[in-house]
């Protein structure tokens, strides 16, 4: 699968819609599910960052301390990680469901190349032999054009109890 390329290049000459957006969104959800890493790395630009704030109302990651904070050299660091063999926090591996709602478009940019797009989302992630856990919050997805596709530019992940402590967080959400 690449992320909603059929949505995209349907639109690639016209502002896309939300429909469009939203899909490459949930592609990019249907990645990690599917544990694919490598593709899930591949829809990010190389100047594009993954933040995930480890407080309420968080302003930057130059202030404060995040739960995730990668640029693409890190995220690609984790990947290699994730599917390393013998990474003993992921065996047995977990299984995480994702699901996403509220889609919404909070910004285009004047020439239509960069979109700002807010969503909800809860994360269940399952293994065995470890408790159940449950994540939620919001998601602020800064994407751009790029040919006949799209690339994450921004990852923002606004978890609701960020700042509780979380034993071994090994999954992106």
């Amino acid at each position: 699968m690449t992320a909603s390329n059929t949505a995209i290049q349907s639109a690639a000459r016209g502002a896309l819609t939300l429909e469009d957006l939203r899909t490459f969104i949930e592609d990019e959800a249907e990645l990690l599910d599917a544990q694919r890493f490598d593709d899930w790395l591949a829809l990010y630009a190389e100047d594009a960052a993954y933040w995930a704030p480890a407080q309420q109302g968080q302003e930057s990651w130059l202030t404060h301390v995040s739960l995730y904070y990668d640029e693409k050299t890190t995220m690609s660091t984790r990947v290699k990680r994730l599917g390393h063999p013998m990474i003993h926090c992921q065996d047995p591996k977990s299984h995480c469901v994702r699901v996403l709602s509220n889609f919404r478009v909070e910004h285009v940019s004047a020439d239509g190349n960069e979109y700002r797009v807010r969503s909800k989302f809860l994360m269940l992630e399952d293994r065995i032999g470890a408790e159940r856990r449950f994540f939620g919050g919001r998601y602020t997805h800064t994407l751009r054009r790029a040919g006949d596709g799209l690339q994450i530019v921004l990852k923002k992940v606004e978890i609701t109890n960020c700042d509780h402590s979380f034993p071994m967080l090994t999954q992106p959400f």
